[in-house]
């Protein structure tokens, strides 16, 4: 997976945690929402709490107010309506017993002051004269028994409070102080004028007086019982009512906790366990990688999900660059895969990669992003002097200034230089530059990139000492040991892509056979470790005298085989034939007995002038070869059509 592939999965996991609800300014409930999930797990608890918390005071509050309500009417009932009912009753009562007295003084003949009846309605007025002003002005009364004078209740009444109630005690109060009065007229008229026709006026007025109080106290009655009935009936609606509040706040509550319960589950404990799931497959290295964990809130859980997201990206990434890199042939092919791939995810704009020559010690630019900006000439030459390689730690610039001696461009660049160890040894250097006036928070961000950048370079340094090593292996087949030369197995590995070269640039290749004279005479003479300085020395002469592009091969024992790349014609190979002949001629070879010279006979043929086939113009360089010996040695012959007399190599 590369860097626009993770931008892009990280670009769709943040639309599906805005998706879920986006926050725009004509919704504030959506906002709302939004802002509640990306709450943080804490935040969340503590908000389930404190909504449980509301309710349950709302319907503690809910149950005081109604109780509050209820002990109120229940104080309507016990301090009003009972009282006030009671006393009626008693009233009533004692009108009727005056009703009773007052037929017995009226049918006695001779009437005192001291008869019993008189006394009896009298003590009944005062009795009733304290009932009426105690429903006026509250207070307590006592009904004794006239027999035993035993107390029967003691009724504590409250003040009338209800302007209907006040009128009707008022009218009670003032139907009684007229009874009173026309009662005390009765008594004297009754005393001194017994039979008159005042006193059958003031007993009319007396009865009228206890009718019409008699109507008074029985309404009192009815209104004390209608508002009785009317708490009862208040009471019972109000506990019904606080009951359905009670289930409905209950219910809002259970509601609302259980979306909250859910909402846990789905946003906490899913992905929790999805998070688990997905950690015990890297564990077990079973799954898919680039399977990723949905995302929906930015709380802990949010960030833990997206987190461990790229992670997995991260070692998705890594897997895949290595499979990459495994595949690549060559060490260049794997350094440019490491810097293009740094390049495109990490955004790094001057990036270097150097390869390390194991045998040499000496470092080749593997790649380069502005070779104005390449490192300085002596680490290229003589690797040891970069410090990186040197010491095997990262340096950086930016961390110790002037840390590298050697950086060319310290005056403009900042440098970071990452060695890449493996078994103990450097085998490349990947180096960053950054512009030396970029603010400090660039650089920050430079460091952390470098930091991310090394998990890539820490995998593909096994690769490139792994590729190093399998190519310095089938080097060493392909390489003759003593002289440093190409043997022969290479020759025969490479023909194919030799030809095909030869024939797609429509050019001609030269072929040069060349053989020492006399050579066996130098290994029975001096021995065979003189022959190896020989063979040495004319290897190195024979590499002296070719192109960069040319290729010597030692072909077997004495015999050297050189091939010529886009030669111009036979003149051009003849002319070199001769100037290896005639070097060699004056070269003097350093043996351990002295000094001596050797000379060189050569053959040489044309491809594809000579032959189509490369192996026949081989064979044609060294039957030229032949004929240079039979000629007298020490000269340089090229292959003639006659030389050659069979039909078919």
């Amino acid at each position: 997976m590369d860097a626009r592939q993770i931008d892009t999965t990280e670009q769709s996991s943040d639309q599906q945690v805005t998706g879920l609800f986006s926050c725009h300014k004509r919704n504030p409930f959506s906002c709302l929402i939004r802002k509640a999930l990306d709450t943080g797990i804490t935040g969340k608890l503590l908000g389930m709490l404190i909504v449980s918390l509301l309710g349950f005071t709302l319907i503690i509050a809910q149950n005081t107010y109604t109780l509050h309500k209820i002990e109120k009417l229940t104080d309507n009932i016990k301090d009003e309506n009972i009282p006030q009912y009671k006393v009626s009753q008693y009233i009533l009562r004692s009108l009727n017993g005056f009703k009773i007295s007052l037929i017995h003084l009226l049918n006695q003949k001779n009437v005192t002051a001291e008869d019993k009846n008189i006394l009896a309605n009298r003590q009944r007025l005062e009795t009733l004269e304290r009932m009426v002003l105690a429903m006026k002005d509250g207070g307590t009364i006592m009904d004794v028994a006239k027999v035993s004078q035993k107390t029967m209740d003691i009724i504590t009444i409250a003040p009338a409070r209800s302007p209907e109630m006040t009128t009707l005690v008022n009218e009670i109060i003032a139907e009684f102080t007229a009874l009173d009065t026309n009662f005390n007229t009765l008594v004297d008229s009754l005393a001194q004028r017994p039979g008159s026709a005042a006193t059958d006026t003031y007993t009319e007025e007396v009865v009228g007086n206890l009718d019409e109080l008699h109507n008074l106290v029985t309404d009192l009655a009815i209104t004390v019982n209608d508002s009785y009935n009317h708490n009862l009936k208040e009471t019972a609606a109000t506990i019904k009512e606080s009951q359905l509040k009670l289930y409905l706040t209950s219910s809002i509550i259970a509601v609302i906790l259980f979306i909250g319960t859910i909402l846990y589950i789905l946003l906490i404990v899913v992905p929790l366990k999805d998070i688990l799931a997905k950690i015990k497959q890297i564990a077990k290295e079973e799954g898919t990688l680039s399977q990723r964990i949905e995302v929906h809130t930015h709380d802990e859980v949010g960030q833990l999900a997206k987190e461990l997201n790229t992670l997995v990206d991260n070692i998705f990434s890594l897997n895949t660059f290595k499979a990459v890199i495994e595949e690549e042939e060559t060490t260049t092919e794997v350094n440019k895969r490491l810097a293009n791939l740094l390049q495109d995810r990490y955004n790094f704009k001057d990036l270097f990669v150097y390869e390390i020559s194991g045998s040499k010690n000496t470092m080749n630019v593997a790649f380069a992003s502005a070779h104005e900006n390449i490192c300085s000439p002596d680490i290229l030459d003589d690797c040891n002097y970069c410090r990186a390689k040197r010491t095997g730690h990262p340096i950086s610039s930016i961390e110790y200034p002037a840390i590298c001696k050697k950086f060319p461009h310290g005056d403009r660049l900042e440098h970071h230089c990452i060695p890449m160890i493996a078994n103990g040894r450097a085998v490349g250097i990947v180096q960053f530059l950054l512009d030396k006036d970029c603010p400090p928070s660039e650089k920050k961000i430079f460091e952390k990139n470098i930091g991310r950048a090394s998990r890539y370079i820490k995998e593909a340094t096994p690769v490139l000492d792994a590729k190093r090593f399998a190519s310095a292996l089938q080097e060493t087949t392909l390489k003759d040991p003593m002289t440093d030369l190409y043997n022969r197995r290479f020759l025969e590995t490479y023909t194919e892509t030799l030809v095909a070269n030869t024939m797609r640039r429509a050019s001609k290749l030269g072929i040069l056979m060349c053989d020492m004279d006399f050579f066996k005479e130098v290994n029975d003479t001096y021995g065979h470790e003189t022959g190896d300085v020989v063979l040495i020395k004319t290897a190195d002469v024979l590499k002296s005298c070719v192109r960069a592009s040319d290729t010597v091969i030692r072909y077997g024992g004495e015999e050297f085989l050189i091939l010529l790349t886009d030669v111009h014609g036979r003149t051009e190979v003849s002319e070199l034939a001769e100037r290896i002949r005639s070097t060699m001629e004056q070269t003097i070879i350093n043996i351990p007995d002295g000094t001596l010279k050797k000379t060189l006979s050569i053959g040489y043929s044309l491809f594809p002038d000579n032959t189509q086939g490369l192996w026949e113009a081989i064979r044609f360089a060294d039957v030229a070869l032949y004929r240079a010996k039979d000629s007298g040695r020490n000269k340089a012959t090229g292959f003639q059509p006659e030389m050659w007399s069979q039909d078919k190599y």
